[in-house]
């Protein structure tokens, strides 16, 4: 009997107990945690971007027209698709949050056996293998049902927890029933990406340095008339504006080409010489653009003699 209550208090002293309300704020970035975990989430993620930086350079060469309404309707759509697609994970988290406001206080208490859930009007028992990956935010443990979309979601909110030190003891019991599902939260583990994975980033890099210098050239080319006075004289369109807003588009699709391979030691280097290769394009395209700055809201600039720029307003 006395081996009995040792092992009862042993597993009593290794349980974490939770009292909380889920919030809007829980939910959504539960929402967003989920969508880094599954395929569907990191191609939406994918199209979102691609979509925001095609409209960002349609934007761009629709400024070289003579007014905004040079600017196709499809771009303001795509604008639109865009910001839907961000607040949709606010939206979904209001919608779960009016069912969670109708069971009241959550009770939670997590040990070897599984997560017992307790609030006003319910009560269950959730075993291990229901939910066998979780991620951890700074705010959350959230917990991953099996299948790949993930379907189910258990969110555990931090500041349930009655103490800071819990907050390491369910880590240490989560640790032992279930699977780390991102990566960046296991510093121990193996890194190393497969073949596939590291074609898909190698792929993703030469698109981001190409989408880079592509933008780097846009701004250099479309300010070639202004800095030509002798082949074309007289005023010219001012699209120094244009030209900046395209340099600083493409720094960041340089720093990203680096940033997705910086734990890749041989792809890490070569990206950096071909971005550093890139940003020199930049560099001489913003030499070009400079000293048309001053003009940033004129219509027409034209380079006198000594080589400054005048500007005009018509």
């Amino acid at each position: 009997m006395a081996e009995g209550r040792e092992a009862t208090d042993a597993v009593a002293e290794r349980r974490v107990e939770l009292a909380y309300r889920h919030t809007v704020d829980d939910l959504a970035a539960a929402i967003r945690t989920r969508a880094k975990t599954t395929r569907a989430g990191l191609v939406r993620r994918r199209l979102r971007i691609f979509t925001l930086v095609v409209t960002a350079v349609g934007f761009l060469l629709s400024t070289l027209g003579d007014g905004l309404g040079d600017t196709p309707w499809q771009l303001y759509l795509a604008l639109a698709f865009v910001a839907f697609m961000t607040v949709v994970p606010r939206l979904q988290a209001r919608q779960l949050h009016r069912l969670s406001e109708r069971q009241g206080d959550f009770r939670v208490v997590v040990d070897e056996t599984g997560i017992r859930l307790t609030t006003a009007h319910s009560s269950g028992t959730l075993d291990w293998h229901l939910y066998p990956r979780y991620v951890e935010t700074p705010e959350l443990y959230v917990l991953l049902s099996a299948d790949k979309s993930a379907v189910g979601v258990v969110v555990l909110p931090k500041r349930g927890l009655s103490s800071p030190e819990d907050a390491g003891r369910l880590r240490a019991i989560l640790d032992r029933h279930l699977v780390r599902a991102d990566a960046d939260a296991a510093p121990d583990t193996d890194r190393t990406p497969s073949r596939g994975q590291a074609v898909r980033r190698g792929a993703g890099v030469v698109g981001l340095l190409l989408l880079g210098l592509v933008l780097f050239f846009f701004a250099y080319a479309a300010v070639q008339k202004a800095t030509n006075p002798d082949a074309l004289p007289g005023l010219q369109h001012n699209n120094a504006p244009v030209s900046a807003i395209a340099l600083i588009l493409g720094v960041p699709a340089v720093v990203g080409a680096w940033w997705a391979v910086r734990r890749m030691k041989v792809m890490r280097i070569v990206t950096a010489v071909l971005a550093a290769a890139v940003l020199l394009v930049g560099g001489a395209a913003l030499y070009r653009i400079g000293p048309m700055l001053h003009c940033w809201g004129s219509d027409r600039i034209t380079q006198g003699p000594d080589g400054d720029y005048a500007c005009y307003d018509f």
